[in-house]
């Protein structure tokens, strides 16, 4: 069975039913990087203890909302690095018609060299709602929304795309009315720490609620948020971490998701083809 990038069709018509499965582990990456990462960092298997593995790519371009290829996932939407977040979301609506996910999604990026028996071992050790880990070494719960009102100016995206100016250009990212100066209005974001976007967890129950959060703004990540009057969506983990909060889920920390050691952790962070 082969996706077609161009046409999008797969060459063969099959009806797919839903898989028993306990975990999603969801690897995110982009077409850029199909022929680099993905070949070089891939898991060896599938499917770990009864958890799925899924590679998500966007493709602006689909008929359908997704394309499930074997083991990858095509959803519609932009393949940016701004539009991560949407692309997440939806990754994670699609999953959940796709399978009977017993416990949650574990959200990885395409970079990471996996400690395959850690990896065992997280899906078999017991979870929270938001888990994952902080350069902070702490865990947070928002007791006072009113916190989420402290912005600060976060200019990560203006940095990463002075040195990435022919994303903009891609056609599949969908930037075509997006420049340095556009971005630079959308800045502002809560004041807020949880989880580094490298790896995390979030339960079906996490799940639901940032597909609910996400739908209710149309899946615009330039949305303009009215209680903090900034805009939380633009940075993928900071944007899971303001739904989080803002729907009164805690995060919790524990140092084993990744490292510069692959003994104690789940994988290795390599950032590696930036």
């Amino acid at each position: 069975m082969e996706y077609d990038i161009m046409n999008n069709n797969i060459e063969e018509n099959i009806t797919i039913s839903k898989k028993d499965v306990d975990g999603i582990i969801m690897i995110l990456s982009c077409h850029k990087h199909k022929n680099t990462r993905l070949k070089e960092f891939s898991l060896n298997k599938t499917n770990y203890n009864n958890w799925e593995v899924i590679y998500v790519i966007g493709d602006l371009f689909l008929k359908q909302n997704y394309i499930l290829d074997g083991n990858y996932l095509y959803v519609r939407c932009e393949d940016s690095y701004l539009h991560l977040l949407k692309k997440l979301i939806l990754a994670i609506k699609s999953v959940k018609e796709l399978f009977n996910i017993k416990e949650g999604i574990l959200r990885c990026g395409d970079d990471l060299i996996f400690n395959e028996n850690n990896l065992i071992k997280f899906t078999k050790s017991k979870k929270f709602d938001y888990f994952g880990q902080s350069p902070l070494k702490k865990s947070y719960k928002c007791v006072d929304k009113n916190s989420l009102k402290r912005i600060i100016d976060d200019p990560f995206m203006l940095f990463y795309y002075n040195n990435h100016k022919e994303d903009f250009s891609n056609p599949l990212h969908g930037m075509n009315n997006i420049n340095i100066p556009t971005l630079s209005k959308y800045t502002k974001r809560p004041n807020i720490y949880g989880a580094a976007g490298v790896i995390f967890y979030l339960s079906n129950k996490s799940c639901d609620i940032a597909i609910r959060h996400m739908e209710n703004i149309d899946f615009n990540i330039l949305a303009y948020d009215k209680f903090t009057k900034s805009y939380p969506y633009t940075i993928e983990d900071c944007g899971i971490s303001f739904i989080m909060y803002y729907n009164n889920i805690e995060y919790t920390d524990c140092q084993f998701f990744y490292d510069n050691s692959h003994i104690n952790t789940i994988a290795i962070h390599t950032n590696k083809y930036k």
